[in-house]
């Protein structure tokens, strides 16, 4: 198996600097598990590894996918597989954060039948009547086990949960009971701070997307890319670009920290309970002599 193992763990943890240390000590390649890094493009508030980290160390699934692109899980999985079965010889570190594309790569694709359209568009006008924080509420009403964890940002994925659920009368976390395809299990080993510590990160990590132009990024993708697109979900982006001045900047920015904050907590949640994972406390333990005495 050219997957050494998995590297996970909640945004802003110190994932990245981690990753690098080990892709070069096991001679491996990364590939980005994460659903917001993989939109080019859109790489300041999405925290993709900068220009020299990938010169480093080579990565893939960063910054490759069209905004205008819907991706899912399953696109994911047979990106995936299609790398491993053209490079054998290589080995891999799968790195990131998003709980479901991993869950999805190693246990398979729940065999979910095909759903008439028509139920997707509805749901699609719903979420633009009603707004997406609606939706939400609606999703955790008939499947609070999907909407763990789940990133309340990422449309795609809360229409997805409304859909299987209308569409099949069944939950998309019962049919995750019924998976194939996977590629088995692999060592997962998922990162974590102090609460405050990790907190402290995602503040600072915020504001200094703000002084490395985050914002000069957004203006400038707005030029170019329709704001209907599935990239322009990512957590901040339609809001500041909505910002008329400094004010209102400062405060999508502290709503955007409270948001990261909160799904940082949900993704901690989540691999407790769905990925069997070998826990280490960054903060106490060093993580590279863990990995590399396991």
């Amino acid at each position: 198996m050219p997957v050494l193992f998995a590297l996970c763990g909640p945004t802003g943890v110190g994932k990245s600097k981690l990753s690098l240390e080990l892709a070069e000590r096991y001679r491996a390649e990364i590939i980005g598990v994460d659903s917001r890094q993989i939109y080019r493009g859109f790489a300041i508030g999405t925290a993709q590894p900068s220009v020299s980290e990938m010169q480093r160390v080579k990565h893939h699934l960063i910054n490759f996918c069209e905004p205008t692109r819907v991706y899912s899980a399953g696109d994911f999985c047979n990106d995936v597989r299609a790398l491993l079965e053209a490079n054998p010889q290589k080995n891999y570190i799968l790195v990131g954060g998003t709980g479901l594309y991993l869950q999805a790569l190693m246990l398979g694709l729940p065999k979910i039948p095909a759903i008439d359209g028509s139920v997707r568009e509805a749901l699609e006008a719903d979420c633009e009547k009603f707004g997406l924080p609606w939706l939400c509420d609606e999703a955790r009403k008939v499947d609070p086990e999907s909407m763990e964890g789940a990133d309340e940002n990422n449309r795609h994925r809360i229409v997805r949960i409304l859909e299987v659920y209308r569409g099949t009368g069944r939950k998309l976390s019962e049919w995750k009971q019924e998976r194939s395809g996977g590629i088995g299990n692999i060592p997962v080993y998922f990162l974590n701070r102090n609460r405050e510590n990790l907190y402290a990160r995602i503040n600072e990590r915020v504001d200094q997307m703000v002084r490395d132009g985050w914002l000069k990024e957004i203006r400038s993708l707005a030029q170019r890319v329709p704001l209907t697109a599935p990239a322009w979900q990512s957590l901040g982006y339609r809001e500041l670009l909505a910002a008329k001045d400094d004010s209102e900047i400062q405060i999508v920015l502290d709503k955007v920290k409270q948001q990261t904050r909160n799904y940082a907590k949900r993704q901690i949640t989540w691999f407790s309970r769905q990925v069997n994972s070998i826990q280490i406390n960054i903060d106490s333990e060093n993580a590279l002599h863990v990995i590399a005495t396991h």
